[in-house]
């Protein structure tokens, strides 16, 4: 489950923490669905646990398959315009908030983000924004 959030242009944009797979990466947030959830309940309890957010989920934008199998659905969700990400430690080392091109110029990526940057660029799914 990946979060797309944006706020005045800009993607909310993760650094990974050290303690987990992956460490280091930039990377939308997200995380994986426990049995008996929703993808709409995911989304609100990983933003929860990452960066202590109450999120509205909006629609689902995008599923994609990462080149090593990982399933993904990628989420619009919005945040309240006065609330600020609280990251957990554990799980998140800093968080940006990122236009298009930061993300596309940005080094150290997971290679999930270049794919839904793609896919936006090529049609294959609408955000708020324009490219």
């Amino acid at each position: 489950m990946v979060a797309v959030i944006l706020r005045e242009e800009r993607f909310l944009v993760i650094r990974r923490s050290q303690m987990v797979t992956a460490p280091g990466k930039l990377c939308f947030p997200g995380g994986g669905i426990e049995p008996g959830e929703t993808e709409e309940q995911t989304l609100r309890r990983e933003m929860l646990e990452e960066l202590a957010i109450e999120v509205a989920p909006v629609r689902l934008l995008w599923r994609s398959t990462t080149p090593w199998g990982t399933k993904l659905a990628w989420w619009l969700a919005d945040i309240p315009a006065t609330m600020q990400p609280d990251p957990d430690p554990s799980e998140v080392e800093e968080v940006f908030w990122m236009s298009r091109l930061e993300l596309q110029g940005a080094d150290e990526i997971l290679p999930s983000v270049p794919q839904f940057m793609r896919a936006w660029r090529t049609g294959k799914l609408s955000l708020p924004i324009n490219w």
